[in-house]
């Protein structure tokens, strides 16, 4: 499994050490900077962070887009006074969804998950938040459009995000994940119904390696889902710098977890369907070919034993003499397959 191999990049380093265990080395890492109060918001695109500014009292959110610049990982774990432990958590991209709590900081790590229709497997990228008393970074594996609602939201001032704490914008950004899971479980059902249809309309479009596909991806799905459920248990029953008013949200987001679990409980159900009726299927097309083989040797077995007959060499055999002998053997041979076979299909055999 490639969660196992990336488990591997670490083995013998000593807990604490920053190391990624990714693939994209390649890729810019973006630093955006998001400040906003109940009047006014901006969001730009820094190059460091020597560019940021403390002194305001502005909300303010971090988004790190790409994980492998460790020197970036480290001067934000130097500014904010984060452990070499969490920093570990955040590179290290195989981390199971977890929520640590700290003197200044909280800090949570969970999944982002994408159903990729063409290659019908399950796209996961891992996404960390540090919130603090005013600011929430967030460490994103790659770039892409998980946060964009989130930023529309604030510069156009819609929405409660500027009107409350940044332990809302948490919420919020926890809820569009969440959301995702909805997308990617509702493709997974799309195909699993495809698929019942092609099967059950005895059609030969679907293969049975799509349906191996599927069932490995709902395995992946709900290891990488459930443990999210109890991180946002201990968050809800944690006092930390969440306020009981975001909780209520965040209530309704563990409410929507549990119906996610459900929900890929039954597509399991599905897939063991689909098995069965396909190993029905195939066990019905088994025996229809052995019933008209056994069918066609039946027929057969009373003609091959004419012709052995009258295939010996013996002098003697009256009818090889008689001048229909031979028309009146092919009338026998054909009355018999003849009879035959309106006795199988009166007993419905073919």
């Amino acid at each position: 499994m490639k969660q196992a191999r990336k488990h591997l990049k670490k083995v013998g380093y000593p807990s604490g050490t920053i190391l990624y265990t990714g693939n994209d080395l390649d890729k810019e890492v973006e630093i955006e900077l998001i400040t906003y109060s109940k009047e006014k918001s901006s969001i730009k695109n820094i190059k460091s962070l020597d560019e940021m500014d403390f002194s305001s009292d502005d909300l303010k959110w971090i988004n790190i887009r790409g994980l492998h610049d460790i020197d970036l990982i480290k001067k934000i774990g130097d500014i904010f006074k984060i452990s070499n432990l969490t920093l570990e958590n955040i590179t290290h991209i195989a981390e199971r969804p977890k929520v640590e709590f700290y003197n200044n900081y909280m800090f949570l790590t969970l999944k982002t998950l994408f159903f990729d229709e063409d290659n019908i497997e399950i796209i996961q990228k891992q996404v960390s938040f540090i919130l603090m008393h005013n600011t929430l970074i967030t460490f994103q594996e790659d770039k892409n459009n998980t946060f964009d609602m989130a930023k529309k939201r604030i510069c156009e001032n819609e929405g409660l995000i500027a009107k409350k704490n940044i332990d809302y914008l948490l919420y919020f950004l926890i809820d569009g994940v969440v959301d995702e899971y909805f997308v990617a479980l509702s493709k997974i059902e799309e195909k699993i119904e495809d698929i019942e249809e092609s099967i059950v309309g005895n059609s030969q479009k679907y293969e049975l390696q799509e349906v191996y596909k599927l069932r490995k991806g709902l395995v992946i799905f709900k290891a990488l889902t459930w443990p999210l459920e109890d991180t946002i248990y201990d968050i809800l029953n944690e006092d930390s710098i969440i306020s009981e008013d975001t909780k209520k949200y965040l209530k309704d987001v563990r409410d929507h977890l549990i119906q996610i679990t459900e929900l890929v409980t039954f597509y399991r159900e599905m897939i063991l369907g689909i098995f069965d009726i396909h190993l029905s299927n195939t066990s019905n097309k088994m025996n229809q070919i052995m019933t008209t083989l056994t069918v066609f040797s039946t027929i057969f077995i009373p003609l091959t034993f004419l012709t052995g007959i009258y295939g010996m060499n013996f002098k003697y055999m009256p009818e090889l003499y008689l001048k229909w002998s031979y028309p009146l053997f092919w009338i026998l041979c054909l009355g018999i397959i003849f009879g035959m076979y309106r006795f199988f299909k009166n007993k419905d055999w073919m």
